[in-house]
Formats: structure tokens, C-alpha cells, sequence
């Protein structure tokens, strides 16, 4: 089992985590020692991987490093992010443990972890089993050699086949012994060969954990970046609301204590322009609540302002549809005032909102002979008018909308009719 699941994750990114695992056995760094080609073990794996050999070769995969008993450094470096790590399981979960705590705490738990007494048992008896049976067999040798200084001394008639017997039966379990060492090295070489098939088959398994952890991280960033990306719409200064819940709304606002609002998406009037949004209360605004629906525009502190003239001077012309046969759209144009602290450059994320508080009388917003409010839903547009067009021209404005125009092809009708007289 892996502690990689278990880290503290609050501070430490994904791939500070896999610098906190031992190459040997996959489990969180004790006393963590680098090697030369920056390969990290515990203390103790590093002992058993080199054991008496002077050298040998690290065991990660690709890796042809020796390991020499002076390119060996104590990695004070991550052994200081270690000890920020607060919540981590004992590696002996599997066995039955259930300890949990800090990394200081995790190094004094080891020392006396009984489950990893029984395990450390368990291990010594399968790797020792070899030389347990060479000290068996070392007693039946010296119990032989008794048996042959005992048949040098003067033997009765009546003891000779006693000794043979006693020779036999050693040379018998002599000959077993040796058939059992062989057996169980056998076993043992083939454990050998599964066990660093299983330590592969682990690391590769780790591997795959480390890389879901950050596709899931590359995937929760990417799906931020798109959120954001839908709040920065740019349409050449027009930009449509759709609002939902419009009942729903409509409600919250009038029982709450004070009047509230609701702000559309962020908008450019440009790729490199203006930042924009709408502020609407569907129940009016403090001076007008319970009467109107009112209706502001909001300057936001955007990405190229320094480049941009100050302060902000174009008429907003905004649009509440009627979607009945009427078309008895809502028209009103906000013109700037210069000296408004609205319109200047933004000193922080978004200005002071300015606006029409009487945009709409509420009786006839859900009024079934008007269409402002039809399926749950209102749209409103916004159109920030860099021509400066004459009022006069907005009610042919709103008939334009009906044929879903784009913003330039608006821009040539709007012209057209000013050539015309209109």
C-alpha cells in the first residue's frame, strides 16, 4: 500500500508528493537519503538494497546509477517538507493498523508499531529460512561427529547396531535437509523474481496515481479557464442577457429586508475594450422599490485599461424585450456623465453603478399583455453606441432585432436610415 493518498495536500502541490515517497518501498520517506542521480529511499530500504555488496544499482527503472557508500546524502531538504505534513496513516493499515497523525509523530509510532513486528517477523522467517535449516543441520552434523567418537571407543557386540542405526538416521536427515534447502532456495529465488515484479507492478501503479492526480488538477484548471473565458464575452459592444428564474428572483427580492440584485456576466465592448456588466433589481431600487424595475450599468476594472481614453463617454442604449406581437420593447439610453465617479478609470475591481432606477413599471413587467416576462425568462440587451447615434433612431433600432442581424450588418441599417432621413 502506497501513503501517497494519504498526504497533506492543503500546501503541497502534486509534484513536491512524489519527492516524499521511497523508490524502494513506495511508502513515505524515513530518515529520506538521495543518492547521486536524486533518487530518494529510507534509510533502512538503502541498507537492504546495498546490504554487504560496496555497491550496487539503483532500482528505479531507466536508472544505471551506482551507488556508492560516499555519493549517499542525508536530504535535509525534504525531510523539512516532511515534518509539514499533518495527516498521514501508518503503512501498516493493511496489517490492522489504524494510527494517524503528524510526520515527527509517524518516525516514533514505527519504533513501536506492533503490526509492523508481526510483518517484520513474518519477512525474517521467509528470509532466513535457508539458515535456520544450515543450523539444523549443523546440529545434526555435531551430533554425528559425537555418534563416530563414541563408536571409536571399545564396543560391546550390543551396541554396534545401535550407532549404525544412529549413523543411518543423521545421513537420512542429512540428505533431507539438503533436499529441503535446495527446495526452499528454489521457492525463495522464485519469490525473489515475484516480489520485484510486484515492487514493478506498484511503481507503475504509482505512476498512474500520480498522473490521475494531475489530469484532475490540469482538468479542474482548464474548466476554471472556461468559466472564466464564458464571463469575457466581447460582440463588438453588444452583449444580451438572457435571465432565468425570473419568478423565483422576483420573489427573493421582494421579501428581503432591503433590495437586492443580480449581475449578469462580465462583457468587452471590444476584444481589447471596455469591461462591462448589468446590475438589475427586479424589484426597484431603494427610492423607487415595489414600483420599477431598475436597471444599471457597471464600469469593472478590465485588462487593457491603461490603453483605453478616460473617462468613459458613450451612450449604453439598453433594450428590454417584449416578446408579444406588440413588441413594445423598453428602450432607454444612459449617457455618460463625465464627472461621475461611475465612468473614470476603475481603482478597484468595478465602479459605483449608474443607471435608470424608473427603467420599467412592475405592473407591467408580468402583465400577460406585455411579453417581458414569457417561459420564466427576460432578455435584456445592452448597446454601447461608439457612433453616437441620434435618439431618434433607437425605435428602428428595436425592430432590427427582430431579424437577428449581426452586430455589423445593425451597424449598415442604422447608417442606412440616417442617409435616408430617417
Amino acid at each position: 500500500m502506497s501513503n501517497f493518498d494519504s498526504l497533506s495536500c492543503h500546501s503541497i502541490s502534486f509534484e513536491m508528493q512524489q519527492n516524499f515517497l521511497c523508490s524502494f518501498c513506495h511508502h513515505l520517506l524515513v530518515d529520506p537519503k538521495v543518492i547521486t542521480c536524486g533518487h530518494r529511499y529510507c534509510s533502512l530500504c538503502l541498507k537492504k538494497i546495498i546490504k554487504n555488496d560496496e555497491s550496487t544499482i539503483c532500482i528505479v527503472d531507466n536508472c544505471s546509477q551506482i551507488i556508492m557508500n560516499d555519493g549517499i546524502y542525508k536530504d535535509f531538504g525534504i525531510e523539512n517538507d516532511l515534518k509539514r505534513l499533518t495527516d498521514i496513516i501508518c503503512n501498516n493499515k493493511s496489517n490492522g493498523c489504524s494510527w494517524q497523525g503528524n510526520y515527527m509523530s509517524y518516525k516514533e509510532h514505527l519504533q513501536i508499531c506492533t503490526f509492523q513486528r508481526i510483518q517484520y517477523l513474518e519477512d525474517h522467517i521467509l528470509s532466513s529460512s535457508v539458515e535456520h535449516l544450515q543450523i539444523l543441520a549443523d546440529i545434526c552434523s555435531s551430533f554425528q561427529n559425537q555418534s563416530i567418537t563414541t563408536n571409536l571407543q571399545p564396543l560391546s557386540i550390543h551396541t554396534i547396531p545401535t550407532s549404525i542405526s544412529e549413523n543411518l538416521d543423521v545421513k537420512s536427515l542429512q540428505n533431507e535437509l539438503i533436499k529441503q534447502t535446495q527446495m526452499i532456495e528454489q521457492l525463495r529465488l522464485e519469490q525473489k523474481s515475484l516480489q520485484s515484479m510486484l515492487i514493478k507492478r506498484e511503481r507503475d501503479l504509482t505512476r498512474v496515481s500520480v498522473d490521475l492526480q494531475l489530469f484532475k488538477g490540469e482538468l479542474c484548471q482548464l474548466k476554471k479557464e472556461f468559466e472564466l473565458s464564458k464571463t469575457y464575452i466581447h460582440n463588438d459592444g453588444t452583449y444580451l442577457w438572457r435571465i432565468d428564474n425570473i419568478q423565483q428572483l422576483f420573489r427573493n427580492a421582494k421579501n428581503a429586508s432591503k433590495p437586492i440584485s443580480i449581475i449578469s456576466p462580465s462583457f468587452y465592448t471590444s476584444k481589447y475594450g471596455y469591461k462591462l456588466s448589468l446590475r438589475l433589481y427586479l424589484n426597484g431600487d431603494t427610492s423607487v422599490r415595489d414600483k420599477y424595475l431598475s436597471l444599471y450599468i457597471t464600469i469593472m476594472r478590465g485588462e487593457y485599461d491603461s490603453l483605453l481614453n478616460w473617462p468613459f463617454k458613450y451612450p449604453i442604449t439598453l433594450c428590454l424585450y417584449d416578446r408579444n406581437s406588440k413588441q413594445d420593447h423598453v428602450v432607454h439610453t444612459i449617457t455618460p456623465d463625465l464627472d461621475s465617479d461611475s465612468f473614470q478609470q476603475p481603482k478597484m475591481d468595478a465602479n459605483k453603478s449608474g443607471g435608470i432606477p424608473e427603467f420599467c413599471p412592475l405592473w407591467k413587467i408580468f402583465n400577460q399583455e406585455f411579453g417581458y416576462v414569457q417561459q420564466d425568462t427576460m432578455y435584456i440587451k445592452a448597446f454601447v453606441d461608439f457612433n453616437i447615434y441620434p435618439t431618434k433612431i433607437w425605435p428602428y433600432w428595436t425592430k432590427l432585432q427582430s431579424y437577428g442581424l449581426p452586430n455589423n450588418i445593425e451597424h449598415i441599417k442604422l447608417e442606412e436610415l440616417l442617409d435616408n432621413g430617417k
